[in-house]
């Protein structure tokens, strides 16, 4: 077997081998190395700034299409006049088409009509007795006050024990407005004049009473809530009550006699 000379390991000493791995230490720290540079292909640096401007494009997009979302889920609802008289549409939206022989559009504002009806509303709720619903009712016209005013008149209605009395002596009244009218120079004030019917039981015996009743309320125009005032509190009138003056002109009573049958 022969074997090249090439191929045959050195035999190095020990001392041989340290001094050796000296050497090449040095070499390696004197030796400096040239900067690394790297360097980009131009079409793939295009790619990737054109795929950074689509997806910034389509996150503008898709906030866009959340806002477009939401406002449309806020949005009020279309809204269409149509005159059924005539079948002309006088309203799309707020866009206004002409006015017919029926409807005429114009801006919403506060009208005498509108006080004489919260008025009547919260003059029926105090005068029209019903044990069924009294306390309904009481609670209705305070919602009709303004809040302050309201919270006195609770108090008055409980420390004079108006209702109270009312319920231990089975109160049950109709009430009937005869006539409005507003108190010149005083456009919020409305006099309103009626008469309230009465059965009640008073010491086991039955009584029909009869008023006539003169009323002076003062109004107030109720604060805008989300751009309109006529809300559900003020029954959609925009005017809720500030006072209530009561004077009693007459009364007539009379004994109901309690009829019995026994059988």
């Amino acid at each position: 077997m022969s074997i090249e000379a090439m191929e045959l390991p050195l035999s190095i000493s020990p001392t041989e081998r340290d001094t050796s791995a000296e050497l090449t230490e040095r070499l390696n720290e004197s030796v400096t190395l040239p900067p690394v540079i790297c360097y980009r292909d131009p079409a793939d640096v295009r790619t990737i700034r054109r795929q950074s401007f689509l997806i910034i494009l389509a996150f503008v997009i898709a906030a866009i299409a959340v806002v477009g979302i939401v406002y449309k889920s806020i949005q009020r609802p279309d809204r269409i006049v149509v005159d059924m008289s005539s079948g002309r549409t006088v309203m799309i939206n707020d866009r206004e088409l002409g006015a017919t022989e029926a409807i005429k559009l114009e801006k919403d504002k506060l009208q005498i009509a509108d006080m004489d009806y919260v008025v009547k509303a919260y003059l029926d709720y105090l005068y029209r007795v019903d044990q069924r619903s009294r306390s309904k009712d009481i609670e209705a016209a305070l919602r009709l006050m303004v809040p302050g005013q309201a919270k006195k008149f609770a108090q008055y209605l409980t420390e004079q024990k108006v209702l109270q009395t009312q319920r231990e002596q089975q109160w049950n009244a109709i009430w009937r407005p005869e006539y409005l009218e507003h108190a010149p120079g005083k456009p919020l004030t409305v006099k309103v004049y009626g008469t309230q019917e009465i059965d009640m039981v008073v010491k086991n015996e039955s009584k029909h009473l009869t008023k006539h009743i003169l009323l002076t309320v003062d109004l107030l125009p109720d604060a805008p809530e989300e751009g309109t005032f006529r809300l559900d509190r003020n029954l959609r009138s925009g005017f809720r009550i500030n006072a209530i003056d009561y004077k009693e002109l007459s009364s007539n009573e009379a004994e109901t006699p309690v009829t019995s049958t026994q059988g």
